[in-house]
């Protein structure tokens, strides 16, 4: 355009002074100069939805314009011609709010002009194209942001102090752990020692009650075979005054015989039966006086000695009143008693005061029952001790959180209603579903893991947990509760959905996952921007 309008000065140069000439020639320049300034500020405006850090992007160096994603080069005048002219353009266009006094916002380019006033373009620069007017409202949204920021901040902060508490608690309850971990291992080393001690005193108990009832076993067969020695006695005694009987008749036969017999006939076979008699009659009263008085010494000196030692075992002692009646009947009874007890394997009469005593139910010895019976009971202390222990190395070795901040919260348990059921859990324990109709209750679960992220590194990992292994659902899977932290400062739950069939979501504020001075407390990243082009 320049080089037309310098032509046609030439044309006329010759009718005009020269004067004229610069006149013209600087009036020429000034047009064209305005023209190029005029074209470049049109092209200026036109590039909207752009943040001033990218500007320079966009700035005419050449007639043509290269697109950011290199698809293709286009005509300067094509910028933002409502034409996607750049492949990246139509499907990933960004349209750039500056809301100024607020937070800049990115929108879909589809958004733009489409006749409503984005929210998050609060300065109404999304819709210029006049068809409707949106109101700046960026001071007023601005303030109103800055103030929900600054109560944020104020419930971080407590939330934060809390939180140091509950990493306080967590460390001294971690130390105090470990503390009762020792003393309850020296605790268990002296109870297995006892224990060990126990069992053996209640080995040797048992062998010294085995080797008693050897000794009574054969106490019992040696008063069977007196039993049957005095039966045997008995018998032969009774057959002794039956030969006795059959003596005196023939005695009588043969005394009669003598007395009545013919003295004036001599028979030699009756002078020779009664001699015989005479001298069989004189050795058999000699003798029969002599096994009398034999039996009743025997009777009175020694029977009743020689049958004690016969059955008395050592270390047992006989009543000594024995030769009263009342003794005897007393010592027969428990005799008797003791006959029948024991062909069925019980015995519980005490014959001296050396003697152990057996329990009439098991038939063991009070000595070996109170030996087991201490066995037992340190059985149980050492039992008891092993569980404490293997309740501290579980708690020792739960994931408490980066620095056991969680540990403060270990069975602490929270309701939150929502109309038809009442949910309920135990932090590291138990999640229920329970009607508000019928109370009837449905387990979600129990505490598994925390899978807020893949790595622990990640602070996002320790705001997040799922109880897993719920009642099954009909036709579906087994309940499941995964529970999401948020910083407050107090613990609350706040929501509870069921986004999936028997997979519910939880959302619960506590300040145990507010961010402290080791944390970063932007923890949400914005998302990278896309531009038009």
């Amino acid at each position: 355009m320049f080089r037309k309008e310098r032509g046609k000065l030439l044309n006329i140069k010759s009718f005009l002074s020269r004067g004229t000439y610069f006149l013209l020639l600087f009036t020429c320049l000034l047009e064209a100069d305005a023209k190029v300034s005029n074209n470049n500020t049109i092209a200026t405006n036109r590039l909207r939805g752009i943040p001033k850090s990218k500007i320079h992007l966009y700035e005419q160096t050449d007639a043509d314009w290269a697109c950011l994603d290199g698809s293709a080069r286009i005509p300067y005048d094509a910028i933002n011609d409502d034409f996607c002219d750049c492949t990246s353009a139509c499907m990933n266009g960004r349209f750039y709010c500056e809301n100024e006094g607020h937070i800049p916002a990115y929108i879909d380019s589809f958004r733009v002009n489409d006749g409503k006033c984005e929210p998050e373009c609060c300065d109404g620069s999304d819709e210029y194209d006049g068809k409707i007017q949106c109101p700046n409202s960026c001071e007023q949204v601005g303030a109103e942001h800055r103030e929900r920021l600054r109560e944020i901040a104020r419930i971080q902060a407590e939330g934060a102090r809390i939180k140091r508490e509950y990493i306080e608690h967590g460390r001294k309850l971690r130390s105090e752990q470990q503390a009762n971990l020792e003393r309850l291992q020296v605790e268990l080393a002296a109870a297995e020692a006892r224990v060990k001690e126990r069992k053996e005193a209640l080995e040797k108990a048992e062998e010294e009650e085995r080797k008693q009832k050897q000794l009574n076993t054969k106490t019992t067969a040696r008063r069977e075979a007196l039993k049957k020695c005095k039966e045997r006695v008995e018998s032969l005694h009774e057959r002794i005054d039956k030969l006795h009987e059959n003596i005196d008749t023939l005695l009588k036969i043969f005394r009669d015989l003598k007395n009545d017999h013919n003295q004036n006939y001599h028979d030699m076979a009756v002078k020779t039966a009664i001699a015989g008699y005479d001298e069989f009659l004189k050795e058999y009263e000699n003798e029969r006086d002599e096994n009398l008085s034999d039996e009743l010494d025997d009777e009175d000196n020694d029977n009743e000695d020689n049958e004690a030692e016969d059955i008395t075992p050592p270390g047992h002692s006989l009543e000594k009143d024995e030769s009263s009646l009342l003794g005897s009947i007393i010592d027969a009874a428990k005799s008797t008693y003791n006959d029948i007890m024991e062909s069925i394997g019980l015995d519980v009469f005490t014959f001296s005061n050396g003697t152990k005593q057996k329990s009439a139910v098991s038939g063991i010895s009070k000595e070996v029952i109170a030996v087991r019976d201490s066995l037992n009971t340190a059985e149980n202390e050492q039992r008891e001790i092993e569980n404490h222990i293997n309740d501290i190395n579980g708690k020792l070795a739960r994931d408490y959180g980066r620095n056991d901040e969680f540990a403060k919260l270990d069975g602490e348990c929270f309701e939150h209603g929502t109309g038809e059921y009442t949910y309920s859990f135990c932090l590291f324990g138990r999640a229920t579903q329970r009607s508000n109709k019928d109370y009837s209750s449905t387990d979600l679960g129990n505490y598994g893991r925390w899978i807020g992220a893949e790595s622990q590194d990640d602070p996002a990992y320790y705001t997040k947990q799922i109880y897993e292994h719920g009642v099954k659902c009909w036709n579906g899977p087994a309940r499941s509760l995964k529970v999401t932290f948020e910083c407050a400062s107090e613990n609350k739950i706040v929501a509870v959905s069921e986004p999936g069939k028997c997979e519910y979501v939880m959302k619960m504020k506590t300040p145990a996952v507010c961010p402290d001075g080791e944390e970063d407390k932007n923890n949400q990243k914005n998302a990278g921007a896309h531009d038009e082009l």
